[in-house]
């Protein structure tokens, strides 16, 4: 796994907001649309953090034996200091992976007052059931939420689709 903590800012006319983006993947097809995520928000003049989830231990597909794996999340981020907080994971199973779901049931807190997005990476099917089981999660946390987004990424991902859902996602956010 890894963690990857990016801090990218352009201030425009001292206007800007602090969005979270914490993911999971094992890929690597996460993070570049969270990286194009991030540069697009940045780009618009906003202040952008993006996290990636460390593992000790196995995450597994949640319907094999075992459940979702023995695994913990190593230093989980705190969302306290974001305006907005966007959540990305791969699909799994038609569910999200399941790293990205101890997450969203353990550890993000209380999210009263702020927005949030769910987005996933999918390789054909169940993009939209994972977005709704991560909304339900960060809804249930507090969060205003704005609409998710999957993006299919069979072996790479179409840059024309990819940009499209980069830029959905940063007019649902305001940016």
């Amino acid at each position: 796994m890894f963690t990857l903590t990016s801090h990218s800012t352009l201030k425009r006319k001292g206007q800007y907001m602090k969005i979270g983006i914490v993911i999971h993947t094992v890929s690597g097809h996460t993070l570049k649309f969270a990286q194009a995520i991030r540069e697009a928000l940045a780009q618009k003049g906003h202040e952008v953090d993006l996290t990636g989830l460390k593992v000790i231990g196995t995450p597994r597909i949640g319907f094999l034996p075992g459940g979702g794996g023995q695994f913990n999340i190593k230093s989980p981020p705190e969302l306290d200091e974001f305006d907005i907080v966007l959540i990305g994971a791969p699909v799994w199973g038609f569910k999200p992976s399941p790293v990205i779901t101890r997450y969203l049931q353990e550890d993000i807190g209380n999210l009263k007052g702020k927005k949030a997005l769910s987005f996933v990476t999918m390789g054909s099917f169940g993009g939209k059931r994972a977005v709704r089981m991560m909304d339900a999660e960060l809804e249930s946390a507090g969060a205003d939420m704005l609409e998710g987004e999957a993006l299919a990424y069979f072996i790479r991902a179409n840059k024309e689709k990819m940009a499209a859902a980069v830029n959905r996602i940063c007019e649902r956010t305001g940016a």
